[in-house]
């Protein structure tokens, strides 16, 4: 194995334009030496094995982790650093981001297997390191769905000299200090505000005007946020009145008074297209504002010190964020919903030819665009997690046969404990903060179920007849929660979650429901009622187990998730249904980057180099025509004299786009434009 000790001085990279920004940062950060002297502990041989450190939006945790990465590599203890905004919320993905950090091979066919596992391959990986290794854990909010994964079946795994340090907005669940083994290994820390001695420090580091400096420090009660944004209001506007603004409301009214006293309309206009998506890329920005203009947002946005510079693109804080997208949709609703939909329109083009790499971080972009709060509370929780859900244990039974016998009959609890007692790893349960089990969901995928458990379970034998499709389904055989707990439901829905994107492909979920358990949003998401797909006196007073079926369909849960999206931003004058077969999925006009080749209807059909660079570009600038000249220079290059070869290339494409040849419009006298109003969208008989 390959072992990469990263980040010392013989293998650091040439320094960036962004390297001087962060050590920038880094210089700036003030007030924290005893939360940072605490973490460094992890270092040391006795340290902590899990460190974690919490605070509210703002609170400086990323640049806590700056500062504590600065100094483990200068005492030359190997880092390994990931984003939980970067990375999808699975084991198999998490483990494959570390093994890219480490440089180490990571065989994922072989997590198929029942001798090999995330957590299985890791712990090899790292067990052939030398000293200790930390690993820090960023944004960890953003992996609540890994939180009884990473406690219950990764950490124990690990190495002793590998340690753990997370930072997210909430405090750890009570499992990880209370939890059986946990005592002593685990520390934990909230950010508080900066005392006045270390926030007026961090105001001379910006070079706040002196005559400033108290009506700030009063004003923003010591959060870092708040002193950089009244920092940014004060020189962008010297007569702000800091003491007229509602303090229960500070971060959304300095954001707006900061972006209104921007003396560019080029950089407000960056900063509102910034807002509206999960990560300003520069394919979302160059749909929002056009290529030029995406190009000198990225540098304006960096410039302003309210971003981050991820792998996956630009980020704006989410406080700030918020405050902006809120802003421009409350001002201006149309633009705020044009910008959506343009990197909408964007996303859409390139989903459905992703590979599996980067299905996860196209699909967290489009949940972040979808309107109904409900679903993407599902995805990405807001609220404090009170509610543990972890793999049930053989002790549980008890607890969970009581909570089924509220709805099931004597007979449905026993066809329960048979799946409990087959597949014991497919039973998970809800706990409360004192560990008692408030909820269970059993969920299989259908190629795993044994043939023992489909002679008992009538429900579960009628659904394998029932599903044609090659992919395996997944089969939901019931969720319950104990007096209808809607928290400890909602922690489950929540933790189902994980399976979805654990398997992008499956076209189908089947749900175990009864009268009792049908939940109302159902309907709203997908969800139908299957009549023939019932077993007798299962639930409580003899009533039957009913299914409910959610077809994802041939795109899986991408697929779906961008239909939900399609049902917002789609033209009008498609239907749902035939949006839902043209966007995603079944697209009837696909350009394959990979195997460069356009899909019409289903069909490939081989294109010139010309044809398909033409078409590509057309494809990723859908909000604006583009002129003769600039196609001529990024298709063609140098050279070539006149525009009418443009013409005949067009012409040539429109032939084989068959009836679809309407995406590309003419603007006489100019250009050209893809336009996806342009599909036909009669369905051939």
């Amino acid at each position: 194995m390959h072992e990469r000790v990263p980040l010392t001085a013989e293998t650091q990279p040439a320094p960036r334009i962004s390297d001087r920004l962060n050590l920038l940062r880094r210089r700036r950060f003030v007030g924290r030496e005893r939360e940072l002297h605490g973490l460094e502990q992890c270092a040391s041989g006795d340290g902590p094995a899990v460190s974690f450190v919490y605070g509210i939006g703002g609170m400086g945790k990323t640049a806590l982790l700056d500062a504590l990465e600065t100094r483990l590599i200068d005492r030359r203890v190997r880092v390994l650093r990931v984003d939980g905004q970067a990375v999808a919320p699975t084991p198999g993905a998490f483990c494959r981001a570390l093994a890219v950090r480490l440089e180490a091979e990571y065989d994922s066919e072989s997590l198929d297997s029942s001798t090999s596992t995330p957590s299985t391959q890791l712990a090899a990986m790292l067990s052939g390191l030398s000293g200790i290794t930390v690993i820090l854990i960023d944004h960890y909010e953003q992996l609540r769905l890994l939180d009884a994964w990473l406690r219950t079946d990764l950490a124990p795994r690990l190495p002793a000299p590998v340690r753990l340090v997370v930072a997210g907005r909430h405090p750890p669940a009570l499992a990880w200090a209370a939890g059986e083994g946990w005592a002593g290994l685990v520390q934990s820390m909230q950010l508080d505000a900066l005392d006045e001695k270390h926030a007026r420090r961090a105001l001379r580091a910006l070079n706040t005007p002196a005559d400033k400096e108290s009506d700030i420090i009063r004003f923003a009660q010591g959060h870092p946020l708040t002193l950089e944004l009244a920092h940014a209001a004060a020189v962008q506007q010297p007569n702000s009145d800091f003491g007229g603004l509602d303090r229960s409301r500070t971060i959304a009214q300095l954001a707006r008074l900061f972006l209104e006293e921007l003396t560019s309309g080029e950089t407000r206009r960056a900063l509102e297209a910034a807002s509206v998506v999960r990560r300003a890329s520069r394919s979302f920005l160059s749909s929002m504002l056009g290529p030029e203009p995406a190009t000198r947002a990225i540098e304006q946005l960096e410039r302003l010190g309210l971003v981050c510079r991820a792998a996956e693109g630009l980020t704006l804080h989410p406080v700030v964020r918020q405050a902006i997208a809120g802003e421009l949709q409350t001002i201006d609703p149309q633009r705020h919903r044009e910008l959506r939909r343009a990197a909408w329109t964007q996303l859409r083009s390139s989903l459905s030819s992703l590979g599996p790499a980067h299905l996860w971080e196209h699909a967290a972009d489009a949940l972040f665009l979808i309107e109904h709060a409900h679903i993407r509370e599902a995805f990405f929780p807001s609220g404090v997690q009170r509610i543990v859900v972890e793999p049930a244990r053989v002790e549980d039974w008890p607890a969970i046969a009581a909570i089924s016998a509220g709805y099931d009959s004597a007979e449905g609890v026993a066809v329960l404990k048979e799946f409990f007692r087959l597949l014991p790893d497919c039973v998970h349960v809800a706990r409360d903060e004192l560990g008692e089990v408030q909820a269970f969901y059993a969920l299989v995928r259908s190629d795993r179920v044994p043939d023992e458990l489909l002679r008992c379970d009538p429900l579960l034998a009628q659904w394998l007849q029932h599903d044609s499709d090659p992919e395996p389904a997944l089969w939901l055989r019931r969720m319950l929660a104990r007096d209808h707990g809607n928290d400890a439901n909602a922690a489950c829905v929540l933790d189902l979650k994980r399976t979805y994107i654990e398997n992008p492909r499956t076209t189908k979920l089947y749900v175990g429901a009864s009268a009792l358990t049908r939940q109302p949003e159902w309907a709203a998401l997908g969800f139908q009622e299957c009549p023939a797909l019932t077993a007798a006196g299962l639930a409580r007073d003899g009533a039957p187990h009913i299914t409910v079926c959610l077809e994802f369909g041939s795109g899986g849960i991408f697929g779906w998730i961008g239909r939900l999206v399609d049902a917002q931003y789609a033209p009008p004058h498609l239907t749902s249904e035939s949006a839902a077969s043209q966007r995603v999925g079944i697209p009837q006009l696909h350009l394959d980057e990979d195997l460069r080749q356009l899909v019409v209807d289903g069909t490939s059909i081989t294109l010139t180099p010309l044809q398909f660079n033409l078409l590509q570009h057309l494809m990723k600038n859908t909000t604006r025509v583009i002129d003769r000249a600039e196609l001529v220079d990024v298709v063609w290059g140098q050279g070539v004299v006149g525009s009418n070869v443009v013409d005949a290339a067009v012409r040539s494409l429109r032939k084989k786009l068959g009836r679809h040849a309407g995406v590309i419009e003419t603007a006489k006298g100019f250009g050209y434009r893809f336009r996806w109003e342009g599909l036909d969208s009669k369905q051939d008989r």
